[in-house]
Formats: structure tokens, sequence, C-alpha cells
């Protein structure tokens, strides 16, 4: 691909010094990282990543009985 820098920050819309503080020190907000993504690729992934699973839950007890565990609710202690 062979991009700049500046190249990047152009193509993507994320500002240049986001992108050279992202090189340097990893961080980035998830916007601009979106963005990078599809610039280079990769977004594909993502969305597939966080694609909602079709569910059978229609309650939280049934999510918890799923689960196997047995809920045991404690009381706190009076005073």
């Amino acid at each position: 691909m062979e991009l700049t820098q500046e190249g990047l920050s152009r193509r993507s819309g994320v500002p240049l010094p986001s992108l050279r503080k992202f090189e340097q020190t990893g961080i980035i907000s998830l916007e601009a990282f979106l963005k990078l993504l599809m610039v280079v690729g990769g977004m594909e992934e993502v969305v597939q990543a966080v694609a909602l699973q079709e569910t059978s839950f229609a309650s939280i007890d049934d999510v918890l009985k799923a689960d196997g565990n047995k809920v045991i609710r404690k009381r706190g202690r009076r005073s």
C-alpha cells in the first residue's frame, strides 16, 4: 500500500498528530481507529467480530439458567 503518514491522514480523515500519537503510543479513539481500518483494510473482520448472534434468551433468568451456575443471593447484615 505504501502510504505515508500524511497520505493516510488525508485519506482517512484522521488528523496527522493523532496518527503519529497512535504510532508512538498505540492510543487512539475508536472512531479514528475505524477510519484507519477502512483505508488499510480489516474493517470486515471487525464487523464480523461484533455481529450480533441470535439468542433465545427472553430474560436475564434464562441467561443465568443457561450458564449453569446457581445464583445465591446474599443479604447484607443489619446493624
